[in-house]
């Protein structure tokens, strides 16, 4: 088996929604100026990015880098590249919330992808864990990361257009 099989699944899944996130993102370029000051974008953003962090934890206590790819009846994922992904990810979208307040369009990208993906896990890990007939690492802080990415694609619907501010 490819040493990278592991990741397949995941490169597949959020790859997919990385280009919709993209084609959003290009959709929709310009920034209002009178949204990326609001501090409710910048709170929402900053929560759905700690939700996430606290799903990663829970999902590395609880060994979601073995039990994923194991659906798959691939090999585990080594937790070190699961953490660094993860980390890399949280930076990502950190710096982008700077991005976004001084005007970057490109800076919603990775936070279209934020809420997109959040949304996904809301759906997936509940269907893992009936899958396994119980718990699925993820599962508790999976409706928590759904919420608040739904708020954030709210706030990034409200913040983003397709046409300047006349």
């Amino acid at each position: 088996m490819l040493p990278f099989a592991a990741y397949l699944p995941s490169i597949i899944a959020l790859g997919s929604i990385l280009i919709i996130a993209g084609i959003i993102t290009a959709a929709r370029p310009y920034v209002r100026q009178e949204v990326r000051q609001r501090r409710s974008f910048m709170v929402i953003a900053a929560i759905t990015i700690l939700a996430q962090a606290a799903h990663f934890l829970e999902e590395l206590a609880f060994g979601f880098f073995t039990e994923f790819p194991a659906v798959f009846g691939l090999p585990p994922f080594t937790k070190t590249a699961f953490a660094l992904f993860n980390v890399t990810w949280l930076g990502i979208w950190a710096v982008s919330l700077f991005g976004v307040r001084v005007g970057v369009a490109l800076a919603t990208w990775p936070l279209w992808f934020l809420g997109l993906a959040a949304v996904l896990n809301m759906i997936a890990h509940p269907v893992l864990g009936l899958r396994a007939e119980g718990y699925f690492p993820g599962l508790f802080t999976a409706p928590v990361v759904g919420i608040t990415g739904i708020l954030l694609l709210r706030q990034l619907t409200e913040l983003t257009s397709k046409e300047p501010a006349v």
